[in-house]
Formats: structure tokens, sequence, C-alpha cells
């Protein structure tokens, strides 16, 4: 099963019969963030791998309950893979996006296979940048890229300020790239910013880009 326009996801959205933000795509409205239908999607995934999997466990292969619910979850598990592939895909509107404004960031990084992971500042920690390079090398000094913001590298896309990334190795820290305007770029340059970054990063390393 492919969704591949806005009727089919509707139409799978109300096959699944949820609540909330997937509710709202079934009755046709289709949001201007999709953070919370991909957490509703991910959550119902989780619950139906759970199902499949206490039902894995049963001493009894032909016990017609759990053949009853085999048959019922296999449309919705269906259903729920292609709504998230759908889901996944779609592009929020800006000033209304609540998605992490890092998620465009790591999924581009993790492309350019970039080890990847968060850092920390403060008590209590908060997560201030991405860390891309490996930290831990097999010989020679830690060379890695702080990707950082402002103020919190979980804010949502809607409020984000551009990315500054710094290269640090054992000679010091250079700074690499910073968005034009950082802290205050402006919204709609916020996928070109990302993109122009990781090319800064990946180049920083020494990465061969993709």
């Amino acid at each position: 099963m492919e969704i591949q326009n806005k009727a089919q996801a509707v139409e799978a959205a109300r096959t699944l019969g949820a609540g909330d933000a997937l509710g709202g795509l079934g009755n046709g409205k289709v949001p201007a963030c999709f953070v919370h239908i991909r957490l509703q999607l991910h959550a119902l995934l989780h619950e139906c791998r759970a199902a499949e999997a206490l039902w894995d466990m049963a001493d009894d292969d032909d016990d017609p309950l759990t053949l009853i619910g085999q048959r019922e979850m296999a449309p919705l598990k269906e259903a729920l893979l292609a709504l998230r592939t759908w889901a996944e895909a779609q592009q929020c509107v800006l000033e209304a996006c609540d998605c992490r404004a890092d998620r465009l960031l790591r999924r581009l990084l993790d492309t350019e296979g970039i080890p990847i992971q968060t850092g920390f500042a403060g008590k209590p920690r908060r997560a201030v940048g991405v860390i891309a390079g490996d930290l831990e090398p097999a010989g020679g000094p830690k060379t890695y890229v702080l990707v950082d913001y402002r103020t919190n590298i979980e804010h949502a896309v809607r409020v984000h300020g551009g990315w500054r990334a710094r290269l640090v190795t054992g000679t010091g820290v250079t700074l690499v790239y910073e968005a034009p305007g950082y802290p205050a770029a402006r919204l709609s340059d916020y996928e070109e910013d990302t993109r122009a970054c990781v090319r800064a990063v990946v180049t920083a390393l020494g990465y061969a880009a993709a």
C-alpha cells in the first residue's frame, strides 16, 4: 500500500478511526504541521507491534481469537505504515511548524554518513547542539563540529533563527558556518540555511559529499 496524495491519506486516517491529530486528518483537515500526526502514528505502531509480540507468544497457533486479531490487525498495520511514510515526506508550513528544528539537520547529516549526537550544557542539562563527527577516533585527537543555536537545539522550526557551526580540534575552535542574520535569520531561509550548514560541516570534516 502506497499513499500518493491527500485523498488517499485522508482515507487511510479514516480507516484507522483514531482521534486527535489523525482524527482531524480523517475528516479531511490537513494540518499546517505534521509533528502530532507523526507522534500519534509512532505510538499506534508501537501498540500494534506489542500486540503482535503477544500473539507470537501464544501456545496455540490455531487459537481463534488470535487468528481473528491477526486478520483485523493486518489492514490497520498496513494503513499505519503507509500513512507514516506519507507523513514523513510532508512539508509543514514554517510559520506554524512545531517540529524540532534539528530534525532536518540530523537527517541530512545521517544521509552523509556523519556520526551525530546531542551536546548538553548546564544544570539541568539543556540540549544546546548537535555534535557532528567521531568523538572517539581510533587514532589522533578529537575533531568534530558543534552545530548550535542561541537557546535550545530542540526549538521549533517556527522560531528558528539560524544555525552556527564551529569546528573543534586539538588546536582550537574555528567558525565554519553562520546563517546570514544569525541569531535572527529569516524563517523563510530555514531549509536552505540547514542544507548550507550541512555542506559546511561535510567540508570541515573532510567527508565526501553524496
